[in-house]
């Protein structure tokens, strides 16, 4: 099953096309490991709603020093907001999820 990623930001996405760097490791399958590779992911997703924060922090300084249109420093900060919930909904889901689990009678 191959998942096509939403660009720019890939949040918390099982099935997106590795890198050809990261092609080299063994797939979680193969090594028994998909707890890792899962928060792997989630780690790597969480860096880029940081870089996207970032990128919107940086376009209001250029603003304030009047080196960006107000238009693309609004753009910027709905982007950063729109991630910054995404990730606080998928975090809130998975630890909901992962206390069912934890509570399921063996």
């Amino acid at each position: 099953m191959v998942n096509t990623p939403i660009q720019p930001i890939i949040l918390a996405q099982v099935g997106a096309p590795e890198a050809p760097a990261v092609a080299a490791k063994p797939a979680a399958a193969e090594t028994g490991n998909i707890f890792d590779e899962m928060l792997g992911r989630a780690i790597e997703s969480l860096n880029s709603v940081s870089e996207v924060e970032m990128n919107a922090n940086r376009l209001i300084d250029d603003y304030i020093a009047g080196k960006a249109e107000l238009s693309d420093v609004m753009i910027a900060t709905s982007k950063m907001s729109i991630a910054v919930s995404l990730a606080v909904t998928t975090i809130t889901s998975a630890v909901s999820s992962f206390k069912e689990i934890t509570q399921m009678p063996i």
